[in-house]
């Protein structure tokens, strides 16, 4: 069998049984400890989703309404 490290705490461990995927953790604790650092993750990721969106637009006073400006190219002559 061959030796495999822990995704969690890098410790060497060898692998229960050939059949199925390779473990990524030695334990069941180092599986629980990445279950909570994902949702802590998750969660401060979407913090700061949340605080980087402006809620709404930003116009400077005084700005008025904007119009609409469409652009007419030409072609020049040679």
């Amino acid at each position: 069998m061959t030796t495999l490290y822990c995704a969690c705490c890098g410790q060497p461990f060898r692998r229960s049984s050939p059949r199925g995927p390779a473990p990524l953790y030695c334990s069941r604790d180092c599986r629980r400890q990445i279950e909570v650092r994902r949702r802590v993750w998750a969660s401060l990721r979407a913090a700061e989703r949340t605080a980087a969106a402006p809620l709404t637009p930003v116009v400077p006073a005084g700005a008025g309404s904007f119009h609409r400006v469409e652009i007419v190219w030409e072609r020049a002559s040679a």
